[in-house]
């Protein structure tokens, strides 16, 4: 049976989470991650395994300092594993950070893995200019077994690559057949401390969706994906700016931390899902809900636009006035039955070399 190793972000973000969730469950293969096991799901699989410990990290680092040497022990390392497999959605962007060398020394990494590689269910921005895909395309997709989008706009910017292909996002393949799923006239707020420059304005309108909703009688919850990424302290933030304690008092939050089926089920158990994170809108229309996204980037936007989404759609880089929302907005659903079987081309490379659990 192949060793896989599994590169996936690990950081209780609940979407990756939700990634490393479907693999896991989908294959019988050993999934080998390299992370601490503090920043795994607490739905523990029997088929994960840890690559290495810090000691061995420390020293790989000492050994390339002192010798020079780049790639020997990765090399050493890989060989142990038949297959490496990159899963997540924003792998490929072109932050202030990270100029054109950056990305070509980091292309590296991939070109010279020395076992074949996958590239499951990501996008390709945000990017400021040509030269980032043209690396992007000679240095890691062309050398990949398969690359597979998640969107039209990042397909189309390889689609003459004979390895690339569009599917679904991975989390429509999700089964939420244990998850209770409601109409209780309830609102779950996924918040996220979004860019800087945009930071203020956004949590002003995070209150504005907070008092219309309380008008109309909802029950709301602010969710927080991710603490590592400062989901947590923006709602501390909104919760503090927040000036009329007959509402403060009446505000649920919750904390993701690694229960998967808790987070679920609480998305599960409410009407209508306000989403900055990508993957609450995903997981909104999953479970028939009426979902508000709020773009924090084109990504969302590209999806969404892919899947014929009608709805009324929240842009932080220029948002509109919370207060214009009506009664169709807060009743529209989207039939997604097409993107929940789209999904499953995700996988058709990998199903071929990896074995399927019963």
């Amino acid at each position: 049976m192949k060793k896989v190793m599994f590169k996936i972000y690990f950081r209780q973000n609940l979407g990756d989470d939700l990634f490393a969730y479907i693999f896991l469950k989908r294959y019988k293969n050993n999934f080998y991650v390299c992370t601490e096991k503090s920043y795994l799901p607490l739905n523990t699989f029997n088929n994960i395994k840890f690559r290495t410990n810090h000691f061995k990290i420390f020293i790989n680092k000492i050994i390339r300092k002192i010798f020079r040497i780049e790639e020997y022990l990765d090399i050493v390392e890989k060989k142990k594993y038949d297959i490496l497999l990159y899963v997540g959605g924003s792998l490929f962007i072109q932050n202030q950070r990270q100029n054109l060398n950056f990305w070509k020394k980091n292309a590296q990494k991939y070109s010279k893995n020395y076992i074949p590689y996958y590239i499951l269910g990501s996008n390709i921005g945000p990017y400021k200019n040509d030269e980032f895909v043209n690396i992007l395309k000679r240095n890691i997709f062309l050398k990949a077994e398969d690359v597979c989008f998640r969107d039209k706009n990042s397909y189309d910017l390889c689609k003459n690559l004979p390895n690339i292909r569009m599917a679904s996002d991975i989390v429509f393949s999700l089964d939420i057949g244990k998850v209770k799923i409601t109409n209780n006239k309830k609102v779950v707020i996924s918040v996220m401390e979004v860019r800087e420059e945009y930071r203020e304005e956004y949590k002003g309108k995070i209150i504005d969706f907070i008092k219309f909703f309380f008008k109309r009688g909802y029950k709301i919850t602010l969710m927080s994906y991710c603490k590592a990424e400062g989901d947590e302290i923006a709602i501390k933030s909104i919760l503090d700016k927040l000036d009329m304690e007959n509402i403060k008092e009446e505000i649920r939050v919750y904390f993701y931390r690694g229960n998967i089926e808790e987070a679920l089920n609480i998305m599960g158990d409410c009407r209508v899902i306000i989403g900055t994170r990508f993957h609450a809108n995903i997981l909104g229309l999953l479970m028939n809900k009426t979902i508000i996204p709020i773009a924090y980037s084109d990504k969302t936007i590209n999806v969404l636009n892919d899947i014929n989404f009608k709805g009324k759609i929240f842009d932080v880089r220029n948002f509109d006035n919370v207060q214009e929302l009506t009664d169709d907005d807060l009743e529209y659903k989207l039939d997604i039955s097409y993107q929940i079987l789209d999904a499953e081309r995700q996988f058709q490379e990998l199903d071929k070399v990896l074995e399927k659990s019963n």
